[in-house]
């Protein structure tokens, strides 16, 4: 029989498991905390917890009743273990979190169906449906090509030839040269990532057969490039990989999630679990971003010379007009100190005259708007109203009017 648990990210339930169960989500913890950074911000690592010894993004502590306290740290997504099936929501509606989700920098080019999805299981087959969507639109426009490094023995010179492997191949009958040469073609990390995010989608029971099949197509297509290597996790993308710039954060969120798959003992944990900071980071930008075009809003940082300081805000505004900074929780009432003074700094480091933060409320702070000044920077806190009867696109154009007449 399959019993069924519904968690909300970063909130602690009390749960009864067994050994093995726990066993087997600890392991899911520590495997899921190595893989936070492979898609988005840094914010990702740092706010799953994936920083010191004993990284994790699932928190677990005994209780003296014999039960646990759990929480998911900044993770959605769903978890079978044996027969224990968990739902990990994220901490807004997930009406919201998918709207978001699509105006990110992993949602596709084209204008794609409305999403309705009423389970954290179901998160998984949307991304992969995109990734699959957007490594077809790859293939028709040509994989990269690189060059590779190779060291073989070869029926004809190329590149440098290694005598020692050359003469024991000839003293052992072989009429063949050791050769290490670069050749040009189609083995790059760019590729070995979408590769081996299709060879994920095409082996996972759980998603649906024709994307299944789309994925296992696309595998085929791709047999000149190689296995994923370790040092593929750190590719970083140039002006050379543009048409892969809607593909490669899929794929890299995929493998994420991939790290939710394991086996304890004989108990077998499958799911997938994706950081969820760096996706609400780039949704909400982007929202901000269209609300306040032909400006200019992107985000980047700033090195102070002493101290080895960094300044890095989620929104520079026509590059340091206005700053701004996403929280991904709800807002209460008043300011915090730690983000007054968050963004009091960043607009000072920039030269900016205004600086704001973007979260979310709901019910009495769901339309919350609180501002301030501090000396010559004038700053103001925005939330995106999250409230369980409010539509997605209407909280979107309302933020955007908000932030857009503020800094007219």
């Amino acid at each position: 029989m399959l019993n069924e648990l519904i968690f909300e990210e970063n909130r602690e339930a009390v749960v009864r498991l067994s050994v093995r169960q726990l066993s087997a989500l600890e392991e899911v913890g520590r495997r899921m905390a190595g893989r936070a950074d492979w898609w988005g911000s840094e914010r990702n690592a740092k706010q799953t917890g994936a920083v010191g010894d004993a990284a994790s993004v699932i928190g677990i502590r005994r209780r003296l009743d014999g039960g646990q306290s759990v929480v998911f740290r900044n993770v959605a997504g769903s978890l079978r273990i044996g027969d224990l099936k968990l739902q990990i929501r994220p901490k807004i509606p997930l009406a919201h979190f998918f709207y978001l989700m699509s105006r990110s920098d992993v949602a596709p080019r084209v204008d794609s169906a409305s999403i309705d999805i009423d389970s954290s299981h179901e998160l998984q087959e949307l991304i992969i449906a995109w990734l699959v969507d957007e490594a077809e639109r790859v293939i028709r426009l040509g994989l990269h090509r690189d060059y590779s490094d190779y060291a073989e023995e070869l029926a004809e010179v190329r590149g440098s030839i290694h005598p020692i492997p050359t003469a024991l191949a000839n003293l052992s009958g072989r009429a063949a040269v050791f050769c290490e040469y670069s050749d040009l073609d189609e083995d790059a990390a760019i590729n070995r990532l979408i590769k081996a995010a299709c060879g994920e989608a095409a082996s996972d029971a759980r998603i649906g057969s024709l994307v299944r099949q789309r994925a296992r197509r696309l595998v085929t297509v791709m047999a000149q490039v190689g296995p994923l290597r370790r040092s593929d996790s750190r590719f970083q993308p140039t002006r050379l990989h543009s048409r892969y710039s809607r593909v490669l954060p899929l794929a890299k969120l995929v493998l994420a999630g991939k790290g939710a798959s394991i086996t304890a003992g004989d108990l077998a944990g499958r799911g997938f679990l994706i950081p969820t900071p760096g996706l609400i980071e780039s949704g909400l930008r982007n929202v901000i971003a269209g609300a306040l075009a032909p400006r200019d809003v992107r985000k980047r940082g700033l090195r102070l010379v002493e101290g080895g300081i960094s300044l890095n805000p989620d929104l520079l505004i026509e590059g340091g007009q206005a700053v701004g900074d996403i929280k991904y929780r709800h807002f209460g009432g008043d300011w915090d100190r730690a983000s007054l003074n968050q963004i009091v700094t960043f607009a000072t480091g920039f030269g900016a005259k205004s600086g704001f933060i973007v979260g979310f409320g709901r019910g009495p702070h769901a339309r919350m708007s609180v501002q301030a000044r501090v000396g010559d920077v004038a700053v103001r806190k925005f939330a995106w109203d999250a409230s369980s009867d409010a539509h997605p696109e209407q909280s979107a154009n309302l933020l955007a009017e908000e932030v857009r007449t503020w800094l007219k």
